[in-house]
């Protein structure tokens, strides 16, 4: 019978060495997920930044009558999404 609470102790920490472990790697997941989804929204962000610039300069372009230029970034834009 000692043979057996021995054994169900064994396994029992056993166990918890692998919960502690698959926490572990759930926290470092987690931070690995936090840290991609904040450099994506940056570059996000910068994208935005830069397509706002572009349509600035399409609106003096056009005001300069550079009209292909403005349909090129028309075409840039739409192949991006």
């Amino acid at each position: 019978m000692n043979f057996h609470l021995q054994e169900i102790e064994t396994l029992s920490n056993s166990l918890r060495k692998r919960e502690k472990h698959v926490t572990e790697l759930e926290n470092r997941l987690r931070a690995l997920w936090d840290k991609y989804d904040g450099e994506r929204q940056h570059y996000m962000d910068r994208i935005k930044r830069l397509e706002e610039a572009g349509d600035y300069l399409c609106a003096a372009a056009a005001f300069m009558g550079w009209h292909d230029k403005i349909e090129a970034w028309n075409k840039a834009k739409e192949a991006k999404q």
